[in-house]
């Protein structure tokens, strides 16, 4: 059996911690976050999920939207990235999959890259691979703990070294704002049927 590669600390701050660990087959690092949230499982599914709000707190995107609802747990999504000039801006069409462990009542999160459900659009690159996984703990009453992860490939002709370098900016960002953002009012009472509270 291959060693697994340890992970190396990369970026930390706000309660955020962001780690990277090389990827076999890849030149382009995997990322893994450790964070906490003050909030109910609900209000946090609630945010993660809140696609239209996704300009507000996930870094650089410039628009997101659902595509298409196949259940409660299940939906997909479209959302562009920006990128500094000279380089052409991103886009990722993605499938969301929710599950809640009955016994622990850990809640899953899965997202996968599906290029195709959209046409491409002209001088934006299509992401066609991108993979990312929440675990999100619940430890007591209104607080949660929760790892992120996160593999991708922008595509186009960005070199690795270039992407490596500026790999945990991103996630960084992107989670400080989150730990803020489902503080809001507007995810306080919002049920989903699926999932069951572990601390109510």
């Amino acid at each position: 059996m291959t060693p697994e590669i340890p992970w190396s600390k990369s970026k930390s701050g706000g309660g955020v911690i962001v780690y990277t660990r090389p990827v076999v087959g890849s030149d382009i690092k995997e990322i893994k976050a450790t964070f906490e949230l003050s909030c109910s499982l609900n209000s946090a599914v609630a945010c993660v999920t809140d696609i239209a709000n996704y300009p507000k707190w996930i870094y650089a995107t410039s628009e997101s939207r659902v595509l298409k609802v196949t259940s409660p747990t299940e939906f997909s999504i479209y959302q562009r990235i920006n990128t500094p000039w000279p380089l052409d801006d991103r886009d990722i069409c993605g499938n969301y999959v929710m599950k809640q462990d009955p016994t622990t009542l850990d809640v899953n999160i899965t997202t996968h890259a599906e290029p195709k459900l959209v046409p491409n659009k002209a001088g934006v690159v299509r992401i066609q691979f991108n993979r990312t996984i929440w675990n999100i703990k619940p430890m007591a009453k209104n607080k949660l703990h929760c790892e992120y992860f996160i593999t991708f490939d922008p595509g186009g002709t960005v070199p690795a070294w270039m992407i490596n370098l500026f790999i945990s900016e991103g996630p960084y960002s992107s989670l400080t704002k989150l730990i803020q953002e489902v503080k809001l009012p507007k995810y306080a009472n919002i049920k989903h049927s699926w999932i069951k509270e572990k601390h109510p």
